[in-house]
């Protein structure tokens, strides 16, 4: 049976930022920690979790600013490096509570897996055991129109608080009407993005691919073959250059962006538990803290 419980933690600038915990009801195994994407939340991840919990795994996910019930206007963010710093922040204060058991797995998804990476190659590999990423927003699907990024440029220096419709359709996300319905009623998903969030994307892309090589952890990279949000390809492209001795490309060649909701996601999960299950991982160690 799992536990469930959620807190608050606060960001360097004194937001409070939504996390929630499942845990499972013997002995954790240690700490998957989920970062979500653009316009979705941590809740989005509970049937996940359940599973993991099965296998023993706690879990935890958070709310990024202007997401969920983190504090912030929704798809707002002054500057992208906040969300990496939060991450940062939060490992931190996670390794710091009771109910944190090592090793530690990161799992980002879409942007959040950008997020993920970025927080790896600035500030170290070192305190964290593997990572796993699905549907990583490594280039978008389909390429930007330059009169489109030029007004984000100009947005940026003259309305930086300024959100707009981000242009994702829930029916390019998975192919599900049950889920695409779900995402239509969820209050806690917005269509919002604003000009820092995109431009940050734009150049976390190329400082991602160009530090691949500097990847040296245990890497699972899970992509979508009909992915209409994230460029497949590019994740592909990053997979070659990383250097992590263990690493695993899968691809579900029917499957939409949202791998973990889609029409496979029974697959998709039993290759993540399968993948981390299997790791050569220190044996679980509970915070002293």
């Amino acid at each position: 049976m799992t536990k469930r419980f959620e807190g608050t933690f606060l960001a360097e600038d004194d937001a409070e930022l939504f996390y929630q915990v499942w845990k499972p009801s013997k002995k954790s195994r240690g700490t998957v920690l989920i970062t979500h994407g653009l316009a979705e939340h941590s809740e989005c991840y509970n049937d996940l979790a359940y599973s993991l919990n099965e296998d023993l795994w706690t879990v935890v996910g958070w709310d990024l600013r202007g997401h969920g019930r983190s504090e912030g206007k929704r798809g707002y963010v002054r500057h992208f490096e906040n969300y990496i710093d939060d991450l940062h922040r939060f490992i931190h204060f996670l390794k710091e509570q009771s109910f944190y058991v090592s090793p530690l797995i990161l799992l980002g998804h879409s942007m959040g897996g950008l997020i993920t990476l970025q927080m790896l190659l600035i500030y170290g590999q070192h305190h964290v055991d593997a990572v796993t990423l699905s549907s990583p927003a490594l280039e978008v699907a389909v390429e930007v129109p330059f009169w489109k990024e030029k007004l984000a440029k100009v947005l940026a220096q003259y309305l930086p608080t300024i959100t707009l419709y981000n242009e994702i359709s829930y029916s390019d996300l998975v192919r599900d009407p049950q889920v695409i319905q779900s995402y239509e009623s969820d209050p806690l998903r917005h269509d919002k993005i604003s000009p820092m969030v995109f431009l940050g994307m734009q150049e976390g892309f190329v400082f991602v691919q160009s530090k691949a090589h500097e990847i040296k952890l245990p890497l699972l990279l899970q992509v979508a073959g009909q992915d209409k949000i994230v460029s497949t390809q590019a994740s592909k492209d990053f997979f070659q250059n990383v250097a992590s001795p263990l690493k695993k490309l899968i691809e579900y060649p029917k499957s939409y962006h949202e791998i973990f909701k889609d029409l496979d996601k029974e697959k998709v999960i039993a290759d993540y538990k399968e993948f981390i299950d299997s790791l050569p991982l220190k044996k679980a160690e509970v915070s002293k803290k």
